[in-house]
């Protein structure tokens, strides 16, 4: 088990590594992280919901994908709708392994057991279990008469459906009133497991890869492990560029669930957290932000949830381009996109995730044959097993390769030490001078009426 530290390497521009292995973390002991899916349940966003929904919509050949061997095969299609890799109206949903949504069953009403065997097991296969799955959390495993282990969540099975043709799908939800699709909702204040004083929430902070505590501006709260010293130093005002700021309590202010008040000598009203007082950093300037990582080590920010990381991966706070995707080495990892030379500002923050469907539909045809000289595959071990926003496609020379959030992870033969970023923003112009090649399908590149371009970028958180 890995947790957050701090990582300064000389020349480059990384400031803080957020590294979480795939057996997760804990945030300063004062609240244990869990992961947010576990082994062989993935996250993906449901059809409709923005880009990848509105790609896979008008996918004339969506049924024939194949996402447990990857979409080689997968016929371009004449619309790229673009869109952030976020944000869509009908959110994310759990999957299993192949990216196939889950799904409860409201006949399952025995602790433990499932009553989908036969022609019901047929049209909805189990949710998997791997033989190295452990339960937590929400999660357990179920053994079914046939001693296969499925997964279950909240108490209750899960299946997949036979029609969902397509990553993100959704086709089985409220089919026969008995079957519900289990949506990927995080923030735990929505299921009134933590209940919150006023002013604070439970948010997604991608600088962080999980989830985190935050006050009324969207701040992340960080809690003190150890006693406070600072007050007594001659930084006191928030301007202080390593100043913790006390997260103030109201006057009429009263305990609520896990948090307690604490009477500071200064005469403020502080809250605390499970025992532990609660901070604001003066470093933190918008949501996104985590600068208070690594300045203390007493400090931590409250997290109550992490995305998986696969052992080999880290998650990095950039100075200029934020979160992005590393090797544990610090080694960039890129993918291949399309461009259409469209004004998105590839380069900068939030800018360069790409649609997950457009990674999905490219697949290993991204990066073969001359292509693999210069960039090599992230592989995944043989034990791996897809998890989160990462899964495994294999390659047809028979490599096991990490996929996150729709594109294939690749490292560059160029970059020389960690941090470098040489490959980043590479164009490679898409022609030929056959009038009868499809270009298109060839290279993996969504069909379009423009010239089309691929091009190379590092991964964004």
């Amino acid at each position: 088990m890995r947790s957050m530290k701090s990582l300064l390497i000389a020349g480059t521009a990384l400031v803080a590594v957020m590294a979480v292995g795939h057996q997760g973390a804990t945030a300063a002991a004062v609240q244990d992280v869990i992961l947010t899916s576990p082994a062989g349940i993935t996250i993906q966003e449901i059809l409709g919901g923005g880009g990848a929904g509105r790609f896979e919509q008008n996918r004339p050949d969506a049924a024939k994908t194949d996402v447990a061997t990857g979409p080689a095969e997968a016929k371009p299609f004449p619309f790229f709708p673009g869109g952030p890799r976020r944000g869509g109206g009908r959110g994310f949903t759990y999957a299993n392994a192949v990216g196939k949504s889950l799904y409860t069953y409201d006949k399952d009403t025995e602790v433990g057991k499932s009553a989908c065997y036969d022609d019901c097991a047929k049209n909805w296969p189990v949710a998997v279990a791997p033989a190295n799955a452990k339960a937590f959390g929400e999660w357990s495993i179920i053994t079914r008469t046939d001693k296969t282990k499925q997964w279950a969540f909240k108490g209750k099975p899960l299946y997949s459906f036979v029609k969902d043709a397509t990553v993100g799908d959704v086709k089985g939800n409220g089919a026969a009133q008995l079957w519900h699709n289990v949506k990927f909702q995080p923030e735990i204040t929505q299921t009134g497991y933590v209940a919150m004083p006023f002013g604070m929430d439970l948010t997604e902070v991608e600088t962080l890869n999980g989830h985190a505590l935050v006050d009324s501006r969207r701040l992340v709260i960080y809690a003190l492990d150890g006693k406070e010293t600072r007050a007594k130093s001659a930084c006191v005002t928030s301007t202080c560029p390593d100043q913790f700021v006390p997260v103030a309590a109201g006057l009429l202010a009263n305990p609520k669930g896990d948090f307690t008040l604490v009477d500071r000598d200064d005469g403020v009203k502080q809250w605390s957290f499970r025992g532990k007082p609660i901070y604001t950093f003066s470093g933190d300037h918008v949501p996104a932000d985590a600068n208070g990582v690594g300045v203390d080590k007493k400090y931590q920010p409250v997290m109550f949830s992490k995305h998986f990381v696969p052992k080999g991966a880290a998650i990095i706070q950039h100075a200029a381009r934020g979160p992005i995707v590393v090797t544990d080495k610090g080694m960039t990892l890129y993918h291949r996109d399309t461009s259409y030379h469209q004004p998105d500002g590839h380069g900068l923050p939030g800018s360069t995730p790409g649609s997950p469907a457009v990674g999905r539909e490219m697949g290993v045809r991204s990066c073969k044959d001359e292509c693999l000289k210069s960039y090599r595959p992230f592989v995944a071990p043989a034990d791996a097993s897809a998890q989160g926003f990462w899964e495994i496609v294999q390659r047809p020379e028979g490599t096991r390769q990490w996929a996150y959030k729709g594109f294939l992870m690749f490292t560059y033969v160029g970059d020389k030490r960690p941090g470098d970023m040489t490959a980043n923003d590479t164009y490679d112009i898409v022609t030929s001078d056959d009038g009868k090649e499809n270009i298109y399908e060839k290279y993996g590149v969504v069909n379009n009426t423009d010239s089309p371009a691929l091009f190379w970028t590092y991964t964004e958180q």
